[in-house]
């Protein structure tokens, strides 16, 4: 599934590895998802007033919230 999602971050970001959109998670809304080419990870990052930000790593993530980022990135990519 991994696979799958940073091939949807790399067609819908068009030479850029980070979108900006909202993922409303079981631990929060996330208002971004990076795939980091140079350590091959993705990264989910939540910003809020100020300069707070929580990152979190894909394998970090519950099942259910990974298959619901999915989920997203695909009903957008072939809508």
């Amino acid at each position: 599934m991994k696979r799958e999602v940073i091939k949807a971050i790399r067609i819908m970001g068009i030479g850029t590895t980070e979108l900006i959109m909202d993922f409303n998670l079981s631990i929060g809304v996330f208002n971004s998802i990076e795939w980091s080419k140079s350590n091959n990870k993705v990264w989910l990052h939540m910003f809020s007033i100020g300069d707070f930000q929580l990152s979190v790593e894909w394998s970090d993530l519950p099942k259910d919230d990974k298959l619901e980022i999915y989920v997203i990135l695909r009903s957008i990519l072939y809508n």
